[in-house]
């Protein structure tokens, strides 16, 4: 089985992949770590990003300046468009690499964790979705408590992401993770039939 996780920034995605990985076996695959290895200097879509957005995005050793270029991006749609269209088609060709090498040594379930899931068609990849909700004003102060973000960063990311109807018309499943892990984890154990 390949479950596929998102919801927006803060809903608490983590927790829910850490009870997936720990308790049930999981195999973690987080789209946004894979990105960023792809996005690593001397890569193709290193090569791509850099020929794309310029020597502005990098720093004093040539890497991308993730903090610059996240405020480049996050203010204009056509460049985080632009962004999207550069790395999505590589992580989902890496996550679905992964999918199957690991196949090949006996494991079967695994978590895709993308808080663009659907918006990137990595959810083709995956047999469910599940939606991670949490209130918003929840996910504003873990935001600004567990990252240290504003709350204009926090608005700037969030203006660029799918409203909660959308996420919910699209997945298989929706988790309220505005309350215990204990109350998560039962709703999780309800969807796996456990």
């Amino acid at each position: 089985m390949v479950i596929g996780i998102t919801g927006g920034i803060g809903s608490g995605k983590t927790v829910i992949l850490n009870l997936l990985g720990d308790k049930y076996g999981f195999v973690i695959l987080e789209a946004d770590k894979i990105a960023k290895e792809l996005m690593e200097k001397g890569t193709a879509v290193f090569g791509k990003i850099a020929e794309c957005f310029g020597n502005e995005i990098l720093d004093e050793r040539g890497c991308i300046d993730r903090q610059k270029f996240a405020a480049i991006v996050f203010n204009d749609k056509e460049k985080l468009t632009k962004l999207n269209a550069l790395v999505h088609p590589s992580v989902i060709e890496e996550i679905d690499r992964r999918i199957k090498m690991m196949r090949a040594d006996g494991r079967e379930n695994f978590v895709i964790e993308a808080a663009l899931l659907i918006e990137s068609g990595c959810h083709r990849l995956c047999d469910k979705v599940w939606y991670i909700y949490t209130e918003k004003n929840i996910r504003i102060e873990r935001l600004k408590a567990g990252r240290k973000m504003t709350e204009k960063q926090i608005a700037d990311v969030i203006k660029n992401q799918l409203e909660v109807t959308d996420f919910e018309r699209m997945a298989d499943a929706v988790i309220d993770n505005s309350f215990s892990i204990d109350n998560t984890d039962k709703q999780i154990q309800k969807l796996l039939e456990f």
